[in-house]
């Protein structure tokens, strides 16, 4: 173990620039054991995990999904570790013992959620693992430059079916009735009956997709880069993540009135699901709301400014 966590190491952040081949011939050498115990590690993590990545993949792929966007996330979390490199070569990577503990705690979890087959407790598992990885290879300096990166990686798995239902319930009520109570404003004819929107067209349902959930979770997502990348106090970063909840449900109510308008006019069909309206709907809904979240956060950032000044 000497070898992986050894701060005089070439492979040290800071000594990285300066490597010739000869030395680099011999630290890989020196390293193989590193290099080892990385494969080592991964074969192990397919092995165990093998039946949560495949239940994360149907999740994702599934039509009524509100996990698509995580193809991305370890593509993103790649990247905002990538722009600390800066930082990363001015600290010598070390080792944590609480990263073995973490790691652990993983691993039962893990154990727990196969035991009563529920993927979603072991998929919250890989979050700790990773978090108790990279405390325990790098240590909590490290960690602590790369600590946004890697909680981000919390949107790559998927929340409880159940907890889904519980939240999406009311979302979806609350989406239909301001739906529909900005339809009658607008002067067309609507009843509104639980999750049925009749018009004179017809029936329209506002599905779980409609719900405003998956919104939520891309906003949630999306206002946690800005608030990451915002130059500003914590608090106004933590205004900008609360910000996305309202940001996600405003711009998602503004989608059903558009849907019943145009049901209204052009007939039912040019608003099902899979039709190009439907889908151009879902984009709008998605513009709107980065453009406002956008908005909050120059407003916070300009707030921040002026204070200072």
């Amino acid at each position: 173990m000497k070898g992986i966590h050894n701060t005089d190491s070439m492979w040290s952040f800071k000594n990285l620039k300066k490597i010739d081949k000869k030395t680099l011939c011999r630290t890989v050498k020196e390293q193989m054991p590193f290099a080892s115990f990385v494969l080592a590690a991964m074969i192990l993590f397919v092995a165990c995990y093998h039946s949560t990545l495949a239940w994360m993949y149907g999740r994702y792929i599934s039509a009524d999904s509100y996990y698509s966007h995580g193809f991305l996330v370890p593509f993103v979390t790649g990247y905002l570790i990538w722009r600390e490199r800066g930082r990363l070569r001015d600290k010598d990577p070390g080792f944590s013992w609480l990263g073995l503990f973490v790691m652990a705690i993983a691993l039962l979890i893990h154990v727990f959620g196969t035991i009563i087959y529920v993927f979603s407790v072991s998929g919250f598992s890989i979050f700790l693992l990773i978090l108790g990885l990279s405390l325990f290879l790098f240590g909590g300096r490290v960690t602590r430059i790369i600590l946004f990166p890697l909680v981000f990686t919390i949107f790559m798995f998927p929340l409880p079916s159940a907890f889904i239902g519980v939240v999406s319930f009311p979302l979806k009520l609350f989406v239909a009735k301001s739906g529909a109570w900005i339809a009658g404003l607008m002067g067309i004819p609507v009843y509104l009956e639980g999750f049925y929107i009749t018009i004179p067209a017809g029936s329209l349902l506002v599905g779980n997709p409609c719900s405003g959930l998956r919104s939520l979770i891309t906003f949630l997502a999306l206002g946690s880069i800005l608030a990451y990348f915002s130059p500003t106090s914590l608090w106004r970063r933590g205004l900008i993540i609360f910000l996305s909840v309202p940001t996600a449900i405003v711009s998602n109510v503004i989608r059903v009135p558009t849907l019943i308008t145009i049901s209204h006019y052009w007939g039912l069909e040019a608003a099902m699901p899979g039709g190009f309206w439907h889908d151009a709907s879902g984009i709008m809904v998605f513009v709107i709301g980065f453009f406002l979240l956008i908005c909050f956060t120059r407003m916070l950032e300009w707030g921040s400014t002026g204070k200072s000044t």
